[in-house]
């Protein structure tokens, strides 16, 4: 007992962090002691460091008034604070939208600018060529004969969804990578905006807005941009973030679609009731919302397997709406003669 206490005193010698410790166990809790005592200082340091850091920036001003209705009231629903975004709700119609932007000093280019955006999408290409599909498919349940447009086509999987159905297809993106890439493949796409589309009005039975709309500040423009193009009765497919989307409208201060890239680059978030009345104030009328469960140009496997599915289907997607938890939805219009009233 006696040689293993003097071991165990002649271990704790070894930690004395100072010269004349009166005793090895004294000199094990000083060093103990003074760690502890120098790594809060520095987590002090760091934690002032990064309270009194202000985001090098300014703000600038998005949109004033609603997109949807024009009213100048509304209430803040997130951000506002240095280094985010403003999201304020319409007093009146209570659309979701971006009222001031925080702009970074050392800000990065946009995302559409960067190949490295396309490379990560094109990882999943045949799911995102299925999806296509399916959306082309919901599309074409209210289009005529004719050739598809996809707006804003990315790395064209709706162009190869289309030409698996056998409709002819072209594509008009913002990015030139995105451009390129898809010439590559033997697409025909072209350079340009939602606003400004390089094609002949009354050209196309389908045009498709996946996750596009939600990027421009003047919704009623690109619509109109895309009327010219659709030919009478043509079908007109948009897809965009659920702005009733639980955490969105309970946790705003939370939700991914007010922070980082996703409040950057939106502009405002629908939902079927708001998107439905600017669709139809935009000379268009509305035939379907969210996915179809039955597609009749779909091939006769598919068809069989929906029907099996459409008890449990029917249900769940009811009840996914009720509590919340679209975080996009889908819906499908179609142009309206020139002074025809709302059908």
């Amino acid at each position: 007992m006696q040689a293993a206490r003097a071991a165990t005193a002649s271990g704790l010698a070894r930690f004395r962090p100072l010269r004349g410790t009166p005793g090895p166990s004294v000199g094990f809790a000083a060093c103990i002691h003074g760690r502890a005592a120098a790594f809060a200082a520095r987590s002090t340091r760091v934690l002032i460091g990064l309270m009194s850091s202000t985001p090098r920036g300014s703000r600038r001003p998005v949109r004033p008034d609603c997109p949807l209705c024009g009213a100048a009231a509304a209430s803040l629903l997130a951000g506002g604070t240095t280094g985010r975004d403003e999201w304020v709700r319409c007093a009146s119609c209570r659309l979701v939208w971006k009222r001031s932007e925080w702009v970074e000093a050392d800000a990065l280019p946009r995302p559409h600018d960067d190949a490295r955006y396309f490379d990560r999408y094109a990882r999943r290409r045949r799911r995102r060529i299925a999806k296509s599909r399916r959306q082309l498919l919901d599309a074409l349940e209210a289009a005529p004969p004719g050739p598809v447009l996809d707006v804003g086509c990315s790395l064209g999987y709706a162009l190869e969804a289309a030409a698996g159905l056998g409709r002819e297809a072209a594509g008009v993106d913002a990015s030139p990578h995105a451009v390129e890439a898809c010439r590559r493949l033997g697409l025909d796409v072209r350079e340009g905006g939602i606003a400004q589309l390089p094609f002949a009005g009354s050209t196309f039975a389908v045009v498709l807005l996946k996750h596009v709309l939600e990027h421009t500040p003047c919704p009623r423009e690109a619509l109109a941009e895309q009327r010219r193009v659709l030919v009478p009765e043509g079908a007109l497919f948009v897809a965009v973030p659920h702005g009733g989307y639980w955490k969105a409208r309970w946790m705003p201060g939370r939700a991914r679609f007010f922070r980082g890239h996703a409040s950057r680059e939106h502009f405002a978030y629908w939902t079927p009731a708001t998107l439905e009345r600017l669709l139809v104030e935009c000379g268009f009328d509305v035939q379907s919302v969210h996915p179809r469960l039955w597609h009749r140009r779909a091939g006769l496997a598919r068809r069989l397997a929906d029907a099996l599915a459409m008890p449990i289907v029917t249900p769940a997607r009811a009840l996914a709406g009720l509590m919340g938890l679209r975080k996009e939805f889908w819906m499908v219009a179609t142009r309206r003669e020139d002074g025809a009233s709302p059908g």
